[in-house]
């Protein structure tokens, strides 16, 4: 611990590596911070935490924090929510740095300033807006420190300076804190082997130091059996820990009654599993999603970007060191994403890839350990560096931006699903009998002029390189990812999702999440839950008008049902 704190007041003691973070920070997050809205999961926390869905899905680190050590979590604070969450995501991401630095050096000492360029690019990643517009951000802030921590001990029990008792416990302590990460979101799985991958078998393989027991520095063993041995049982012990966890946490709280709302447990090896047609449709996404989108959505072009920046470099230095497992570790690393995604059983979303942030920035990290090592070698690497530093600090303005965008886009959905229920609870308020309980149906979209930057019109020339790449694999691919109005093709997931669409038949088929909505704008409404009226609504909401046009709303005997169905 004390080695830590010492490792991490380096970093906080850099003058340039705080100002850079804290500037990448507010340029990023200062909007969402200064403009809270409330969106999808902000209406269901009491389902989270009191009824115990979060668990239910397998997602247990919160609501043990709530319930057991009563920390109020719970309550909806969207401002002071949102700075804490930036606060904790740099801290976390001055652990990955504390871990790169500490397998690097002595051989390969990057200056601490060094460090706030993958740091900046790994907090300014635009992918984590997918995530980061969900309450509590789904924990992805915390679990990235945990997911360093954890793999920051297992670093420690290769130590030869480390006895057998003391590697026991480091093996105990990284279970325990990765086992925590995976409790606030099950995609930490690929995140830790990532990491590991990265430290054990790129960077300690080219830069860790070598040496006798001893040695004042660390000196870390080189068996690679070893170090996978070690992470397996790290793995493992993590993953049969969480079905424990969850398993007590049934018990004492009877989860099993919680089937009845449309939620899944994630796991591995889910009920696509072995069906073939479904995995051989989960790659093609995946190959649209986490390839094919690089033509325009700026996080996935630096993902793909830096997947070929650590392959070219790996196969270099592999060639040149005579070491094939440095080559095997670029193809690891892409590999593992899609492995995840077929042992799930359905393709991974935007908002559970945690991986690509990573990614990134151990690509810049590796570009600045070789300007470092050719320093002082001749004049073109001089300017290969003036060049190497301005690219990346367009692309970490551009980074911010996009997420500025992202956020902005969130908040103008935020004031259109507000506006809207403002407008049809005046209606029902004033012409309606609201002591009847209230059904809401159809598909309410996020107007155009708000989403459009999500879109990518059908007549651009990106367009027809997604074409050019999708065509050849299946004709039909890109349509799954058309927009229902026709506009064009969407090629993000949160920014054109209204809370009003989610809101209608949110987890147990019901309009309580927009009743709940409206509740926290002050209009109390009831809902119907029985699934036979729902079902006589539903046919009935089908030839009525959508919202804004007259009749959008209709009072029935025992009911009063509103069709949202916009275009």
């Amino acid at each position: 611990m004390k080695r830590l704190k010492a490792d991490l007041l380096q970093f906080f003691h850099c003058k340039a590596y705080v100002c850079a973070m804290s500037l990448v920070a507010l340029c990023c997050y200062g909007y969402t911070i200064a403009h809270p809205s409330i969106g999808m999961d902000d209406t269901a926390i009491g389902l989270y935490f009191q009824e115990g869905v979060a668990p239910f899905v397998g997602r247990w680190s919160f609501f043990v924090a709530e319930n057991v050590f009563h920390m109020h979590i719970g309550d909806f604070a969207p401002w002071m929510t949102e700075l804490l969450g930036v606060l904790i995501l740099m801290f976390s991401i001055t652990i990955w740095c504390v871990l790169w630095k500490r397998i690097c050096e002595p051989r390969m000492v990057l200056p601490v300033w060094a460090y706030c360029f993958p740091a900046c690019i790994f907090l300014s990643c635009p992918l984590i807006s997918e995530v980061f517009v969900f309450y509590l951000h789904n924990g992805v802030c915390t679990a990235y420190g945990l997911t360093a921590l954890s793999l920051l001990c297992l670093t420690e029990s290769l130590s030869v300076n480390r006895s057998k008792r003391q590697r026991i416990a480091d093996i105990v302590w990284a279970s325990l804190l990765l086992t925590v990460a995976l409790g606030f979101y099950e995609s930490f799985s690929v995140v830790f082997v990532m990491g590991g991958v990265m430290a054990f078998f790129l960077l300690r393989r080219l830069y860790g130091r070598t040496g006798q027991a001893g040695d004042h520095q660390t000196v870390y063993r080189t068996k690679i059996l070893l170090w996978m041995r070690n992470g397996f049982l790290v793995g493992a012990s993590s993953l049969l820990l969480r079905m424990l966890i969850l398993s007590v946490l049934n018990a004492v709280y009877n989860l099993n009654r919680l089937d009845i709302y449309n939620v899944r447990y994630r796991h591995l090896f889910g009920d696509n599993f072995l069906k073939e047609g479904e995995l051989i449709m989960n790659l093609k996404r995946f190959w649209v999603m986490y390839y094919v989108n690089g033509i325009v959505y700026l996080p996935i072009t630096v993902l793909v970007a830096a997947f070929a920046f650590i392959g070219i470099y790996s196969l270099y230095h592999g060639v040149r060191k005579r070491e094939l497992i440095l080559v095997l570790c670029s193809f690891s690393m892409v590999l593992l994403p899609i492995l995840m995604s077929i042992v799930e059983g359905m393709p991974t979303r935007y908002r559970s890839g945690q991986y690509v942030p990573l990614v990134g920035a151990f690509a810049v990290l590796l570009l600045f350990i070789e300007l470092f090592q050719r320093r002082r070698a001749s004049s073109i690497y001089r300017i290969l560096s003036a060049a190497s530093f301005v690219f990346l600090a367009v692309l970490i303005y551009n980074q911010c931006a996009d997420m500025n965008k992202w956020f902005y886009l969130d908040h103008m959905k935020y004031q259109n699903a507000s506006e809207v229920m403002k407008q049809v609870a005046h209606d029902l308020e004033e012409e309606h009998d609201i002591s009847k309980p209230i059904v809401f149906g159809g598909a309410y979209r996020v107007p155009y002029s708000i989403s459009k930057d999500a879109y990518c019109s059908f007549s651009s020339l990106q367009y027809r390189w997604i074409c050019y790449l999708t065509d050849p694999i299946d004709p039909y691919l890109k349509e799954k990812y058309y927009a229902p109005n026709g506009r064009g093709y969407v090629f993000t997931e949160m920014p054109i999702v209204s809370l009003l669409q989610w809101g209608v038949t949110a987890f147990d088929g019901t309009s309580e999440q927009l009743i709940q909505f409206m509740e926290m704008h002050g209009h109390s409404f009831r809902c119907v839950k029985d699934p036979a009226v729902l079902e006589e609504a539903e046919q009935i909401r089908q030839n009525m008008p959508g919202y804004p046009e007259n009749g959008y709303i209709r009072e029935l005997e025992d009911y009063i049902l509103v069709n949202l169905e916009s275009l």
